[in-house]
């Protein structure tokens, strides 16, 4: 879509811009299934497309507009000459880069373990502090509360109140401290608003097939697995997960005695979607090294921004810190209290007393300083 940047970059007239907020549409068919798109359009005119509650998608300007387009309900060829018009530009070349979009957006609608969150089109900064809300909100649901428990219909306003300001992913933490039932009524309500969702979890969570499978029917999106693949019982839980369409980051216990090839193999050919380390005394270990090109070699990402539950909060690197710092992500506490996820946290207010925007304008004082 270089082309169509172009376009953008040489205008010679003023254009009327497309305005910063939230934009969705439920139920949009321009085929047979139907699909749901939320767009968040930044101040800078990029753009955070979630679709079908299971996949973040962060735009440049030039395919943002097209996503915007296309939740005012315009079929492709329609956009095509939108666009054109707007910037005078052909419209046999705005047309394949259109079509172009709308394949690789239509394309994450029919994959299976796709990840969490991409980007689609070139950004040259996709750290941009220029946000109307953060990425992701993390949801504690065992930590130590100041004040009372938020309750299943409390945490249903914070996760509507979330989707309204334009917050695109949910990560849930300390899920065993709710009722099963309780927590897939929540997994189910973050499915209905569009929210895509994420569990950080141990093994033991989910040695019930018949609960890990009312997870899978009720939208969960992606899980942080916290488990040792040298231990049986969570190597055979891992698999029975991997052949299910979850995409899983396994989160692994680093021994450097321990020979993980034969381990790692196994993973691999049952489709480990992600890995990340805890217990990392030497990041320049040979053994981890090692272990680190290996998983590159066959193209797995190594992440190192997910969030721990609050039993094993630990520092985990400089790079979440310094993510935490431009407000990509907050968190809030089983009260309902917001807080930006340092390793010393800092208390913002509460998602239930306090609006949105007098909360994003505390963070953002705060991040400036």
């Amino acid at each position: 879509m270089s082309k169509l940047s172009d376009f953008f970059n040489t205008k010679s007239e003023p254009i009327q811009e497309i305005e910063s907020g939230f934009y969705t549409s439920h139920d949009l068919m321009h085929g047979e299934t139907p699909y749901r798109l939320h767009l968040r359009v930044e101040p800078n005119l990029r753009g955070v497309l979630t679709l079908n509650a299971s996949t973040i998608l962060h735009l440049n300007k030039t395919a943002m507009e097209m996503a915007y387009f296309l939740i005012q309900g315009q079929k492709p060829a329609e956009i095509a000459k939108t666009i054109s018009n707007r910037y005078k530009a052909p419209k046999d070349e705005i047309k394949r880069d259109v079509d172009t979009f709308y394949d690789t957006l239509m394309s994450f609608t029919t994959e299976e373990d796709i990840p969490p969150s991409s980007i689609l089109g070139t950004l040259s900064d996709p750290e941009e502090t220029e946000i109307i809300a953060p990425y992701r909100l993390d949801c504690y649901f065992g930590d130590e509360a100041k004040g009372e428990r938020l309750t299943v219909a409390e945490w249903k306003v914070v996760f509507e109140r979330a989707f309204n300001a334009g917050i695109p992913h949910v990560m849930l933490l300390d899920s065993n401290h709710l009722p099963n039932e309780d927590f897939l009524d929540l997994l189910s309500h973050l499915e209905d608003l569009g929210l895509v969702s994420g569990l950080v979890t141990k093994p033991d969570y989910l040695m019930d097939s018949a609960f890990l499978h009312e997870l899978l029917v009720r939208g969960l999106d992606h899980l942080v697995l916290d488990g040792d693949p040298s231990n049986f019982e969570h190597h055979r839980l891992l698999i029975n997960i991997l052949d299910q369409d979850l995409f899983t980051c396994l989160r692994m216990p680093f021994d450097p005695r321990y020979n993980y090839e034969p381990v790692m193999d196994d993973l691999f050919s049952h489709g480990i979607n992600a890995f990340a380390f805890t217990g990392v005394v030497d990041p320049l270990d040979d053994s981890l090294l090692e272990l680190e090109e290996l998983i590159s070699s066959q193209g797995i990402p190594i992440v190192d921004d997910m969030p721990f539950s609050h039993k094993d909060h630990r520092s985990t690197s400089a790079l979440a810190y310094e993510s935490a710092s431009k407000l990509k992500y907050l968190a809030t506490r089983a009260d309902g209290e917001l807080f930006i996820p340092y390793e010393d946290p800092v208390d913002i207010g509460n998602l239930l007393n306090e609006s949105w925007e007098e909360l994003w304008a505390k963070c953002r004082q705060f991040s400036n300083g």
